[in-house]
């Protein structure tokens, strides 16, 4: 048993001090209070997103870019073979050796292969510069799709409040309507006089007008989802009706915080891209330090020239060149450019280490705030639900007097129009705190949605 308990205390050392250095992977908890996991259409418009969305189309454009980049700065590496030929037939010549124009025609070529042997590594730095420019452009487009797929859930979910609050509005025009034709009747009766109609005419215009701004709202809020997500508009009836009940019991966020906060390094896109810029910087420092060194290459080819021209053909003859050997191409001095470019390259240099330190703090402090809104957000949606229970409980009872005669039509109105107004409140409380919580998922890379990324960079 003792010999157990060493063990078990051996292996929850060991972990805890491997996994700082383990980077973060989204979290496939089904559990987690996620929008996409009340609304199923939602994550399949998350999953084709990262493929057909425009700003996606345009983020995997860069990456193929990158890719291409990354081949040829490899190039650099690998043997090259090349030359040239030239043939004239008629080629009229003024030689010392021979008196007068000569008319001959001419052949002469040459095919070189050329391997770098010896550049001080400065091949390989540049492949290694292509491949973290090709992980730059890659982190680039998850740091965008990571910034999406946020816009995509609040545009989403705003959808569906806004198509709640239509409704509301519908219903307000309605009793507006109501009260203005009950006005009129009066009115028409000699019951009021005109005077007594501006009030209710004002407040069936402001009705009017109210329901006509949402509606156009809604509208042009589908567009914008639409062309967000590269998608034709949904239509109304594919758009929720409400915001379900989001659970209560609070998700175990404070080990994702803990687990992000006590890192060295903070695992996020933008601080991996910003390693990989200050990685680029040092290759190239250390590539401008060669650029007054001698660089060595192996080369084998052929050539052919004609080294006498005579008017005897006889006599005229050809030299054909077959060589291996040593190339040697050194620059002695540049006028002062490889200093002026190894000091601009250290200043890069320090900007993006201190970019790289405010950043990595700015994240910390970040993911704490953002872990303490979620705790608010949460607390006033059970605010609103209980507000909402309340306005239940109440058209129920004016309900039930209406049906005893108590109360009238125009009363059960106004208790509907409450309990319209509560569930709107109570659908932005719930849709804040979805949004609150996959923020903090997000800025510590613990998003489920995330896995949708073709490529972790």
């Amino acid at each position: 048993m003792l010999r157990l308990s060493r063990l078990l205390v051996l292996g929850t050392t060991f972990v805890c001090i491997a996994l700082p250095g383990v980077r973060s992977q989204p979290t496939s908890d089904a559990n987690l209070p996620l929008p996409e996991n009340y609304f199923p259409a939602l994550k399949e418009i998350l999953r084709t997103a990262v493929k057909q969305s425009p700003r996606m189309v345009s983020r995997n454009a860069d990456s193929a870019a990158a890719e291409g980049n990354r081949i040829v700065l490899r190039a650099g590496q690998l043997p090259s073979l090349g030359g040239f030929a030239q043939y004239y037939p008629w080629d009229r010549q003024n030689r010392a050796d021979v008196p007068g124009s000569t008319t001959v025609n001419r052949l002469n070529y040459n095919l070189t292969l050329t391997q770098p042997i010896y550049h001080w590594k400065a091949l390989q730095n540049n492949t290694r510069i292509g491949e973290l420019q090709l992980k730059m452009a890659q982190g680039q487009t998850a740091e965008g799709y990571r910034m999406l797929v946020q816009e995509i859930r609040s545009q989403y979910l705003a959808l569906v409040v806004k198509k709640a609050a239509l409704g509301r509005s519908h219903l307000a025009r309605q009793m507006a309507d109501n009260n203005f034709t009950v006005s009129q009747n009066k009115l028409e009766k000699k019951v009021i006089s005109e005077a007594d109609m501006f009030k209710p005419t004002l407040s069936r215009d402001q009705a009017i007008l109210t329901e006509e701004r949402m509606a156009d709202d809604f509208v042009s809020t589908k567009l914008v989802f639409a062309k967000l997500c590269g998608m034709p508009p949904l239509s109304d009836d594919d758009i929720p009706n409400e915001i379900p009940d989001v659970s209560v019991v609070a998700p175990a966020l404070e080990p994702i915080l803990a687990s992000f906060t006590s890192q060295k390094d903070p695992d996020t896109y933008s601080l991996r891209s910003l390693r990989n810029q200050i990685e680029v910087e040092k290759l190239t420092y250390a590539n401008i330090n060669t650029r007054l060194r001698p660089m060595f290459n192996l080369a084998a080819g052929t050539s052919l020239d004609q080294q006498s021209y005579t008017t005897n053909v006889a006599q005229r003859y050809a030299v054909t060149d077959y060589f291996v050997g040593l190339q040697v191409n050194w620059a002695v001095f540049d006028g002062f450019a490889t200093s002026g470019a190894k000091a601009s390259s250290m200043a890069r240099r320090r900007q993006l280490e201190l970019s790289y330190q405010s950043l990595s703090a700015d994240l910390t402090d970040q993911a704490r705030d953002q872990l303490k809104k979620v705790g608010f957000s949460r607390r006033a949606m059970e605010l609103s639900n209980r507000l909402l229970t309340s306005s239940t409980g109440a058209l129920r009872d004016k309900k039930a007097d209406a049906a005893r005669g108590l109360a009238s039509e125009t009363d059960v109105n106004t208790y509907q129009l409450q309990l319209m107004e509560a569930q709107l409140n109570a659908f932005t409380a719930r849709s804040d705190y979805l949004l609150r919580t996959t923020d903090f998922l997000s800025t510590t890379l613990q998003d489920p949605a995330l896995v949708n990324l073709p490529h972790q960079p």
